[in-house]
């Protein structure tokens, strides 16, 4: 993973493991894993956070897997199209997920304590926003480019840390993970808030410059004069990995 792509506790060990992935492109995801590549690794389990791992072009599906005797998971809480059938407005599969895995390693007490953990930090916020009036919000990818930017539907797991936070997704309509929007459809909606996501460069220096370029491209755009989160200077901000992908940090993410 990227520099910051998993929690500072975990971050010494991981960098020692053979990494398989290739570089990620903005806008074009990662290259999967050749399946040579990844058997040459000998893996007796295989867990993809998106489908993309298992059905892009080169890579080895779930079904190749197990056709080898190789189990695989693909994580629930993040984009499994079959699992989110409806709107991501709370974190029941990253719950379920974090069972499921609790099982597969065979530490379900550990995962019970991790979720009872999310949800105590989750639980003041939500009573604290319950009466609240909800602010239109726009979830902003810094990362993924600014000509036409992808927009998180209701669909994207970042759509439940922005309800239970207390937000409303200003594309919260669109039935999908991402959708491509022009900016002209984001000044029509006129979100009260951008929360601005980029991925986590592993240093607080680093992602403190990458929130205020993207921050300063936001300001000076001249398609985005008039919208009220932009010339309020109403932007919140989080890292990638906290709220667009099902996981342990869901939780913080709220909280912050």
């Amino acid at each position: 993973p990227r520099p910051g792509g998993l929690p500072k506790d975990f971050a010494g060990p991981v960098a020692d493991l053979r990494s398989l992935s290739g570089r990620y492109t903005a806008g074009s995801g990662y290259r999967p894993v050749p399946k040579e590549e990844l058997l040459s690794a000998r893996p007796d389990l295989v867990i993809g956070g998106f489908a993309s791992n298992f059905d892009s072009p080169g890579a080895m599906s779930q079904n190749d897997l197990a056709a080898m005797g190789i189990p695989s998971y693909l994580a629930l809480s993040t984009a499994c199209k079959k699992a989110v059938t409806g709107p991501l407005t709370g974190f029941d599969l990253v719950w379920r997920d974090l069972e499921n895995l609790g099982a597969l390693f065979g530490a379900r007490d550990r995962a019970e304590r991790v979720v009872a953990e999310m949800r105590r930090k989750i639980a003041p916020v939500e009573a604290e926003v319950k009466d609240a009036e909800r602010p239109t919000v726009f979830p902003f990818e810094y990362d993924e480019g600014t000509a036409t930017p992808y927009a998180p539907g209701n669909r994207q797991a970042v759509n439940a840390v922005i309800e239970t936070a207390g937000g409303r997704n200003v594309f919260g309509d669109r039935n999908e993970t991402y959708t491509k929007v022009g900016w002209e459809e984001v000044v029509a909606r006129d979100p009260q808030v951008i929360l601005v996501i980029v991925y986590d460069q592993g240093d607080p220096t680093a992602n403190e410059a990458r929130f205020a370029e993207a921050e300063r491209f936001l300001t000076t755009s001249p398609a985005l004069r008039g919208v009220r989160a932009v010339t309020e200077r109403r932007f919140a901000r989080l890292v990638y990995e906290t709220a667009s992908v099902g996981g342990v940090r869901n939780a913080d993410a709220v909280v912050e």
